[in-house]
């Protein structure tokens, strides 16, 4: 789906309204807080208006899908429950009580514009096994073809600890890849990011437009804890900065009124997060958002300029050790001697071969090379260079 290119010259607010006006395929993020006040009535005509948005700008040929919190909040108020559980075998329980009630609510408002959902839960292993990352992939688009609108979970009732997102802001980032999405809204409970926190200080003034999410603006972020929800605004900046590294926009909103038809026009809502170039190979997209690496790959100066500068391949001669044992077809981190990680990409080789061929020339591998020969130990086709970008 073609965007339109932004003038980097423009204003801000001409920016967003440029790029926003090409985007068609859409996420929105919708949080417990949000669900659970439409739940108790209290903002019932609201989220009728988002629906009623979604189903008209869909008629305009845009695509959507929603990922959602709620079903442990849902779970644990069919339960009468004022605070959420640390057993997670309640806490699963929960989230199958509520999961129901979840789709139901869905279903209903959809229901009456005539439009299909379908209910994707998902964890994390997906982003590990790049096959059935490509099945998640493929599954979200057949139903976006039946002209049918997702509606992701976790699948908080069979998750476990490595296998959990930790929160759905970090999911709704992962859905952004699957669907390779223009933009991600993420529904918050104030209307994006501020200067300071506006529930503190009645100067805090919200961020229009941020061209670069870093450290300067986590450091604005003052989270509460909540017995109902896991997430908060620096959940929401780290998708954000993920789903814009990936080359998808990103608006923080609120979703206590959610507008979607005015942040669809661009106009000046919420915080908008200027997007990335894309990488253009899907692959390499999968790489990025994949953060847990089962290895260390530790390379030499000479490795480091050839791979940041040269857009090389990695040759077993500029690897100095790996770190932790890891087989072929693994995701690892490269790391340069100063320990900072300036890329990441699949092994053709296992770290116990690697071990064999380390500082050899290229020519001297094939007699060390238990395998089938590869010259090199990543391909550039399958690395990313992290430099000067957020890994």
């Amino acid at each position: 789906m073609g965007r339109k290119k932004t003038n980097p010259s423009a204003n801000p607010v001409d920016r967003r309204e440029a790029f926003i006006s090409g985007c068609r395929r859409i996420v929105l993020k919708l949080g417990t807080k949000v669900l659970l006040a439409y739940d108790r009535g209290e903002r019932e005509a609201e989220i009728r208006r988002l629906v009623e948005d979604i189903a008209a700008f869909r008629e305009k040929g845009y695509e959507f899908s929603i990922v959602t919190s709620g079903a442990v909040g849902l779970g644990m108020k069919e339960l009468g429950l004022d605070s959420r559980p640390t057993d997670i075998k309640k806490i699963q329980a929960l989230a199958s009580i509520g999961q129901t009630l979840l789709m139901q609510k869905w279903n209903a408002l959809f229901e009456a514009r005539g439009v299909r959902t379908g209910q994707i839960l998902l964890t994390y292993d997906i982003i590990e096994n790049r096959n059935r990352f490509l099945h998640a992939r493929d599954c979200l688009r057949a139903l976006i073809g039946f002209k049918g609108i997702p509606i992701i979970n976790e699948n908080d009732s069979v998750a476990v600890e490595e296998l959990k997102f930790g929160d759905n802001d970090t999911l709704s980032a992962l859905a952004a890849v699957l669907l390779d999405a223009d933009l991600l809204v993420l529904f918050s409970d104030i209307d994006g990011v501020f200067s300071r926190n506006p529930h503190r200080y009645a100067d805090a003034e919200r961020i229009s437009y941020v061209d670069r999410i870093d450290d300067s603006l986590f450091s604005r972020i003052e989270d509460k804890q909540n017995g109902l929800s896991l997430g908060g605004m620096r959940s929401k900046l780290l998708a954000a900065q993920r789903s814009a590294s990936m080359g998808t926009g990103v608006v923080i909103t609120s979703g206590m009124n959610p507008n979607l038809r005015d942040i669809l026009q661009g106009r000046d809502i919420g915080t908008f997060i200027r997007p990335e170039e894309k990488y253009e190979k899907k692959r390499k997209r999968w790489i990025f958002f994949n953060h847990k690496i089962r290895g260390k790959i530790i390379v030499d100066e000479g490795a480091e300029n050839a791979l940041v500068h040269g857009s090389k391949s990695l040759l077993p001669g500029g690897i100095v050790r790996t770190e932790k044992e890891f087989p072929e077809g693994s995701i690892v981190g490269i790391y340069n001697l100063r320990n900072e990680m300036i890329g990441k990409g699949i092994t053709h080789y296992s770290s116990e071969d690697i071990e064999k061929i380390k500082g050899r020339r290229t020519d001297q591998v094939r007699a060390f090379s238990t395998k089938r020969f590869s010259e090199e130990v990543i391909h550039r086709d399958n690395m990313i260079v992290l430099t000067g970008r957020q890994g």
